[in-house]
């Protein structure tokens, strides 16, 4: 082989994650790795979105829109598209049309500027394209977890995931943070329009990866089997109500009270977290005046902080288990809008984002694993759609109560109150423990945090 190989990205994952690629597992191993490497630069440009919409004179209540109406969708969406990506034949095409279809959401923002001739505000337009095409996201969501599950075995899914989240947080970390330089030093908005085609350019390889992913031949089979054999009988069952559909999916955490458990902590665990999400961005950019340079430099920060977390955090949680340490690492929460509150100036803040990121990979990776081994194996895309929907029903209202009680009575002190709530939410893994015991499995990427 050409010794430039050896130094190319397949050459690297290959030896770093020891692969054989004349074995399907393998193959599948590295380009889902290689997948995510390329995804990690439209990822880091996604970081601006909401200042690219604040620049644009969205208003801090269309922020807050931004995460509650994809919400909204998710609640009504989650359980049908659940069961419509577990009987489709071709599951892989579905997660790429719905992942391509996403990512094409970055051009037309890019081109918002010059669409004046449709009379709607630039920042408003912006809020409303994201949210389209965030739904539009919805089947990759419910089905990439257990698509992976099927196409890498057990026993390599740990070391997968976790150079998965390693690689997606250096390319990450060192993107966001020269896009930020270049978000600077060019005029807007061209600054932002090329930061988007550039990076939109690059995730065309993650898609190419995933096409590359190769299925075991019985799931294939099997799904084909379905397909001709079963899908009329299928379909006719599918044509009942949506309320008796909603009944069908909860009888799953009827079914399952640890799963249920899990649920319900989960929820209360989230809701502080999710009334503060759009009011970060606002504070930063609205109140302390930072710049995107400023910010492209606090999200590398955080993901240089977030690779260094991984590797303290995964030797603890093997060692004491994700079910134990959850009830602590859970009541480390409420420190992130504690301290943003609390700290006097831009540079504090810098560091806050450093010492998070050390913390946060031990609550995902705690909660993740746990959710991996609480969901229901017989309905795993169902379980998650159900969870999804739950959260989901949640994190509709809670933005639009955080960014109204914030124009009440003010950013800081809506986030020291709701300090008070995380940790209340926090404590819910105490005093509602989880029935039973659980089977430790591979640690699973981490919930999205803050």
């Amino acid at each position: 082989p050409h010794p430039l190989r050896k130094w190319s990205l397949k050459g690297l994952l290959s030896r770093y994650l020891r692969l054989n690629l004349n074995k399907r597992e393998d193959r599948n191993a590295y380009y889902l790795v290689a997948e995510i490497f390329w995804a990690a630069f439209l990822n880091a440009a996604a970081s601006f979105n909401v200042a690219y919409a604040l620049r644009l004179n969205a208003s801090d209540e269309m922020v807050g829109y931004l995460s509650s109406i994809p919400a909204l969708f998710a609640i009504f969406l989650s359980i049908p598209i659940g069961k419509w990506v577990q009987r489709t034949k071709n599951k892989q095409r579905l997660l790429i049309t719905s992942l391509a279809l996403f990512r094409l959401g970055f051009i037309a923002i890019a081109l918002v500027p010059w669409l004046n001739f449709l009379n709607v505000p630039d920042g408003t337009l912006i809020i409303i394209l994201l949210i389209l095409f965030n739904v539009m996201q919805r089947p990759m969501i419910i089905g990439f977890s257990p698509m992976m599950s099927t196409v890498i075995p057990v026993h390599k899914q740990a070391p997968v995931i976790s150079a998965r989240m390693q690689v997606h947080s250096a390319v990450h970390s060192v993107t966001v943070f020269l896009f930020g330089l270049w978000l600077d030093r060019i005029i807007f908005p061209l600054n932002y329009q090329t930061m988007y085609f550039f990076a939109f350019g690059l995730s065309i390889f993650s898609t190419i990866m995933l096409t590359k992913i190769e299925r075991p031949e019985e799931e294939s089979k099997q799904d084909s089997d379905d397909e001709s054999e079963e899908e009329p009988e299928n379909i006719e069952k599918e044509k009942v109500p949506l309320l008796k559909r909603l009944e069908k999916s909860w009888q799953i955490a009827k079914d399952n009270p640890t799963f249920r458990r899990f649920m319900i902590n989960t929820l209360c665990f989230n809701f502080g977290m999710w009334v503060t999400m759009p009011l970060f961005s606002i504070y930063f950019i609205n109140e302390m005046g930072a710049s995107d340079g400023w910010l492209g430099t606090a999200s590398s920060l955080h993901n240089v902080a977030v690779i260094l977390g991984y590797s303290l955090w995964r030797p603890i949680v093997k060692r004491v288990g994700s079910k134990k340490l959850l009830k602590y690492t859970a009541q480390l929460r409420l420190l992130w809008p504690l301290t943003i509150a609390l700290a006097p100036n831009l540079t504090w803040i810098l560091i806050i984002h450093v010492v998070w990121g050390v913390l946060v990979p031990g609550i995902g990776l705690t909660h993740s694993s746990v959710f991996l081994q609480v969901l229901p194996e017989d309905a795993r895309e169902e379980g998650q759609a159900l969870h999804s929907t739950v959260q989901n029903s949640a994190l509709f209202i809670a933005p639009l109560i955080g960014v109204w009680i914030s124009e009440q009575i003010g950013i800081i002190t809506t986030l020291l109150i709701f300090s008070g709530v995380r940790l209340l939410g926090s404590l819910m893994w105490v005093w509602n423990p989880l029935e039973g015991k659980i089977k430790e499995k591979p640690i699973s990427v981490p919930v999205a945090g803050e």
